[in-house]
């Protein structure tokens, strides 16, 4: 059984909390994690940061129903960790501090689903850029993509 504190009003207390899918950062001192809770609304994920996915701290709740983690990449030094929203925006932490450090859409959300959506996250080695997979929803043609970071 895993329990888990959140921090957000809107989520329930208590064991039923799950680990939806979780990354060790490059250094394996620190853990991401979107974790999946019961909420006012039904279901939520919520992002969490620690040195298991289990005792992580709460980043950020995702809108119940709208938003949900579909990828977690590190930068190669650990310093920052992103969390890629509905396969389009990429939620950007500081390792360290835990505070929000930017969020950047991938691919342009044309649709509800969007008809792109980005995948297989990568940090450059300085961290200055992210590469990424933009592919199409609902059949093959994925083309590169780049975005630089401050």
């Amino acid at each position: 059984m895993i329990v888990f504190g959140l921090a957000s009003s809107s989520c329930r207390r208590g064991p039923e909390v799950y680990v939806v899918q979780a990354r060790s950062a490059p250094t394996g001192q620190r853990v991401a994690a979107a974790m999946l809770a019961r909420c006012d609304g039904g279901w939520c994920q919520t992002l969490a940061l620690g040195s298991t996915a289990e005792a992580g701290q709460v980043l950020a709740t995702l809108q119940p129903s709208v938003e949900r983690c579909t990828e977690i990449a590190w930068s190669r030094n650990g310093a920052r960790v992103g969390f890629l929203i509905n396969g389009t925006q990429l939620r950007l932490y500081d390792a360290a501090s835990r505070a929000p450090a930017g969020q950047i859409d991938l691919v342009p959300r044309d649709a509800d689903p969007s008809t792109r959506i980005a995948r297989g996250l990568t940090f450059s080695d300085n961290g200055a850029a992210i590469t990424f997979d933009d592919c199409p929803r609902d059949r093959s043609g994925c083309r590169p993509g780049i975005v630089a970071l401050r």
